[in-house]
């Protein structure tokens, strides 16, 4: 009897030990089957993000100037069988210009970064002292001295910025004031020292002094009904004749509106799918009319997220 009891007891201890690991494989099971489903419904958001800049280009080369995508920041969205899309296109020339802004346009914008007033000023003139081509330091600025004092192993290459994200090499400029100044710089904007308004987007001209920021909302919804009804744009609401900005009679305006030309754009996509998998892709592209049998050249790409 007593070694019937001992063999029972290994058998239910056996058993148990099954048990447990049958549970775990089951558990383990299950864990990777999300996983894959996870990694699947990425993967297609990712890929509807992707067919999002494949439509983008499409509409931006559309002959009907009706039907043709805006590329002032306008937003476009595409529902398909089992997600909706979301489409953004940027003019690089409705950007300020990082290289060739003057120092009071500079000056003027930054006012608006996160930064303490005396942290601006500082801003700046490094910036300034960056770009430049010498190595006199300005009141404020940042040269080779500053910057061996703050023991950085680098110096500003005092020469033209060759990609925004050489502007987090600046002293003073940290990860919250370049996310704050990455929609509303451009190293593309082949040089130009203003920016073109009428293809500027809200985060521009909320920054630039000769807006009234004050009608941008009344602005805004003028314009969509403008692309909504093919009629021309509403005037932009400056402060020098801000009254009168918003009250342009549509109706009574015989000048067509002239389609921009196509340079360097930046197309933002996000894509959610029903089952809530999310994706979004930034890609900088310039027309190229028709190189190697290509309209456009990706500049850069990047996946802003991914995620489910």
């Amino acid at each position: 009897m007593k070694q019937r009891g001992v063999a029972l007891i290994l058998v239910l201890w056996v058993l148990s030990i099954l048990m447990l690991m049958a549970g775990s494989f089951t558990k383990t099971m299950r864990r990777e089957s999300a996983d894959v489903m996870t990694i699947k419904a990425n993967a297609e958001a990712n890929a509807q993000a992707q067919a999002g800049i494949a439509l983008a280009q499409a509409m931006m080369l559309q002959e009907d100037e009706t039907k043709r995508w805006r590329i002032d920041g306008s937003i476009y969205e595409i529902e398909t069988d089992n997600a909706t899309i979301r489409i953004r296109i940027f003019s690089e020339t409705g950007k300020i210009d990082i290289n060739s802004a003057t120092s009071t346009l500079l000056h003027q914008v930054l006012l608006h970064a996160p930064l303490e007033t005396q942290a601006q000023i500082e801003l700046e003139n490094a910036i300034l002292d960056w770009r430049d081509d010498d190595e006199i330091t300005r009141p404020f600025g940042a040269e080779k001295t500053e910057y061996k004092a703050e023991k950085l192993n680098y110096a500003p290459r005092n020469k033209p910025f060759r990609s925004l994200e050489e502007l987090q090499m600046v002293r003073g400029l940290n990860a919250d004031v370049f996310a704050w100044m990455q929609p509303l710089f451009t190293v593309y904007a082949a040089g130009q020292t203003e920016v073109d308004l009428n293809l500027a987007s809200r985060d521009v001209l909320n920054v630039l002094p000769e807006i009234d920021t004050n009608l941008l909302d009344a602005y805004f919804l003028a314009r969509q009904q403008a692309i909504l009804n093919h009629t021309p744009m509403p005037k932009l609401p400056r402060i020098e004749n801000a009254t009168q900005a918003m009250t342009q009679d549509v109706e009574n305006t015989t000048e067509a509106e002239v389609a921009p030309d196509i340079s360097v754009v930046t197309v933002i996509v996000e894509a959610i799918l029903d089952n809530d998998a999310q994706a979004a892709i930034q890609v900088v592209m310039e027309k190229i009319d028709g190189a190697n049998n290509l309209p456009f050249q990706i500049l850069t790409q990047q996946k802003r997220w991914c995620r489910h």
